[in-house]
């Protein structure tokens, strides 16, 4: 996105957005995102507590901006490759789920390909892309399954992160989560391998026997053990002992 080729009122706020994070990352003492891979995921070192505050003192600011600027305010902090930035956009975008219809999911695509690291993918599927779900279900499984072939690891492995925490809980989209997760067991992606493993990990808090069940025939079929020790990891004491032993 060009500097200033568009609402100048953007364009500034974003410039204060980035200064304030810049020179609150100056002052840090942590390694900027050092478990984040992606050499396209640039970071600042600002830790939770000040992003916080930071969002906190921008509510007015967003507040004042139409639809139309928040979602170009949002592309800049995301195309900026800062994973702070990204944080505050999706502060921004959480609060405007239903602007995300099935006609603006070539946006939503767009924002999520801007990524690039573990933390920001899986707040985002979290929080924006849960809402989402929520009102367009339908359309967006249909997105998800795409992603699921996706050459985008990023993206493969937001098709099925999506199904953990609350979403998993809801015990709404059990298949589809399986579907995708067995689509990614011989997915060579770490991050990929994690983010079943995470998935069919919360899945089986609600669906112990079938998914439990699924975990160690995969298991038994060679399937990396970083998915299904992973997935085995809510298992605890005598019961994970006898599920160890049943596996090759």
């Amino acid at each position: 996105m060009n500097k200033r080729d568009s609402d100048p009122v953007t364009y500034r706020l974003h410039q204060i957005i980035a200064s304030r994070l810049s020179a609150l990352g100056e002052s840090s003492p942590y390694t900027a995102d050092a478990n984040e891979p992606d050499p396209r995921y640039l970071g600042y070192g600002v830790r939770a507590p000040e992003m916080k505050r930071v969002i906190a003192d921008l509510k007015a600011d967003f507040g004042l901006l139409d639809v139309e600027q928040k979602i170009e305010l949002a592309k800049r902090l995301i195309c900026s490759g800062y994973g702070e930035q990204k944080t505050v956009a999706l502060a921004l975008l959480e609060r405007m789920p239903d602007y995300f219809s099935p006609a603006r999911f070539d946006l939503l695509e767009q924002l999520i390909r801007g990524l690039h690291g573990w933390s920001k993918i899986d707040a985002y599927t979290g929080s924006l892309l849960r809402l989402v779900l929520q009102t367009h279900d339908t359309e967006l499984v249909d997105l998800l399954k795409s992603w699921n072939a996706d050459r985008d690891p990023w993206l493969r492995r937001a098709s099925v992160v999506i199904f953990t925490r609350k979403v998993a809980k809801s015990g709404l989209y059990k298949d589809v989560a399986l579907a995708n997760c067995s689509s990614l067991i011989n997915d060579p992606e770490h991050l990929v391998q994690t983010g079943v493993g995470w998935c069919l990990r919360d899945l089986m808090r609600w669906h112990k026997e079938e998914v439990l069940n699924y975990v160690v025939d995969l298991r038994n079929k060679g399937v990396s053990s970083r998915i299904t020790l992973y997935a085995l990891r809510d298992i605890k004491g005598e019961e994970r002992r006898a599920i160890i032993n049943q596996l090759i």
